[in-house]
């Protein structure tokens, strides 16, 4: 059958996708064979669907984000930690590889594939995110962001006379450094209306309602949340204070033994007025952050389920990276430990491709690979057990910062430093909460165990190939 009569018969078109995205979601805690809090809908889409143990490309923001549009390691445009940089129009884009194929591009929410410096307004860079691939945007920044630049929430908020009012909070806490008012738990000062992933999941659902039926579409709802500060409103704030949740994992001794510029160390030597209170609270309010979201995803479906191509459309959750909530004795992200790198791959397929499930992938796969791979199997037609397949085989999974590399093989993972020396390792299944390093704390293990010397290697071709390979956007300009 040709393309023309491909266009005009619904049931040869490729499906649609809805991918649902968040900033610091953790894999473990919305785990569906495990979860740490009760979220009936995004149970409900691993339930139908695929589910895997997935780890960023990055454990920041904008390396990760360009990674994810690129379908390449953010190293490849010398950005490895969070940056002011804008992704250049003409940078390769998967979004714009399927829009080249007829699919309708649209945004809602958080790109940052722009810079959010002072004073910018979101909307004036709307040609670029055109030249990337996407038909429509609305976008807006995430939690601190938004202190500082322009969009159409913050219209909203102004229109509302609420904006000076959250600015002046957000300013206060943030304008200091790391200080304890930075992630103190307050009540927010916005209407429910105006919280941002409310009001964001409002201006999804019209755009749900509005997209084409005449072609396939790509609709990329990307949350702000669970970013701090999480100030979780009601009906939500609360439900989790008397909750027995886990608590957050010992400093691992190892840490401190690490070279000083090892970004472990100098991550873990930013956190200490970080207080056992300070941490608990913070994971209860992340606990009642995480289920307004799911709530949010129950809203999209339930608008999804309405419109009559909602057979021929699969979805897809994930995040940019974790949350260390408290883990190592440190909050927010920027390590290799598993709290900021371990995110979730949930995916339901259209429930015209009559999918045997629920399927569950539990050795590593990387995000940047598989939204790739998920991208080119919707171009090509094919199916989520097509994608599975592809997926199905075990191999090793990068996720970069700094001038350090991480790979995980199975339950296996290393760190080298950028000349390949090995800073510490660590096997999962033996090891869930990351004590001990094994390049120090077991010495003859790590001389000896073929496997541990096999991944070494392997992890010093990875990094030498990284620093060797890069596009002619090489070293991406800061903007002021």
């Amino acid at each position: 059958m040709d393309d023309a009569a491909n266009a005009n018969d619904p049931d040869a078109r490729p499906r649609n996708l809805l991918l649902c995205t968040f900033d610091q979601l953790r894999g473990d805690w919305c785990d569906p064979t495990a979860p740490i809090v009760d979220l009936p809908n995004i149970r409900s889409l691993a339930g139908n669907g695929w589910s895997a143990r997935a780890y960023a490309t990055s454990p920041q923001c904008v390396p990760a984000r360009l990674s994810w549009t690129t379908g390449s390691y953010a190293s490849r445009l010398g950005i490895t930690t969070h940056r002011n940089v804008d992704l250049p129009g003409d940078a390769p884009s998967i979004v714009r590889t399927l829009r080249s194929k007829g699919w309708w591009t649209e945004l809602v929410g958080k790109s940052h594939l722009t810079a959010h410096v002072k004073g910018r307004d979101l909307r004036d860079q709307a040609p670029r995110m055109q030249a990337l691939g996407f038909d429509r945007v609305l976008e807006i920044a995430g939690p601190r962001g938004l202190r500082h630049v322009e969009c159409d929430l913050t219209d909203a908020w102004r229109e509302a006379g609420v904006l000076e009012k959250h600015r002046a909070d957000l300013e206060q806490r943030y304008a200091g450094g790391r200080r304890p008012e930075s992630w103190e738990v307050r009540p927010t000062v916005l209407p429910l209306d105006l919280y941002p992933d409310v009001w964001l999941a409002r201006r999804a659902l019209e755009r749900i309602a509005a997209l084409p039926t005449d072609r396939p579409w790509l609709l990329w709802v990307s949350f702000v949340g669970p970013h701090e500060p999480f100030d979780t409103p009601p009906p939500w704030a609360g439900r989790h204070a008397d909750a027995d949740l886990p608590p957050a994992s010992a400093t691992p001794p190892w840490i401190a033994s690490l070279p000083k510029q090892a970004t472990a160390r100098e991550a873990r030597s930013r956190w200490e007025s970080l207080t056992p209170e300070a941490i608990d609270a913070c994971r209860r309010d992340y606990a009642d952050q995480l289920q307004l979201l799911d709530d949010q995803i129950g809203l999209l479906m339930e608008t999804l389920d309405r419109r009559p191509d909602a057979r021929r459309t699969t979805v897809a959750l994930t995040a940019d990276h974790g949350e260390l909530l408290g883990d190592g004795g440190m909050l927010y992200k920027g390590t290799f430990l598993e709290g900021a790198v371990r995110v979730p791959w949930i995916q339901r397929p259209a429930p015209d491709e009559h999918f045997d499930g629920p399927r569950r992938t539990d050795h590593p796969v990387g995000i940047t690979p598989l939204l790739s791979s998920c991208f080119e199997n919707l171009a090509a037609g094919g199916t989520t057990a097509g994608l599975i397949e592809r997926s199905s085989r075990p191999a090793e999974v990068c996720c970069e910062f700094a001038e350090e590399l991480m790979v995980v093989n199975g339950t296996r993972k290393i760190v080298v430093d950028r000349r390949g020396k090995a800073l510490w390792a660590t096997d999962l299944e033996r090891d869930p909460a990351e004590q001990e390093n094994v390049v120090t704390d077991h010495r003859r293990t790590w001389r000896t165990d073929s496997r541990w010397r096999t991944l070494l290697k392997t992890t010093r071709r990875l990094q030498r190939d990284r620093r060797r390979r890069s596009w002619r956007w090489t070293q991406l300009k800061d903007v002021r």
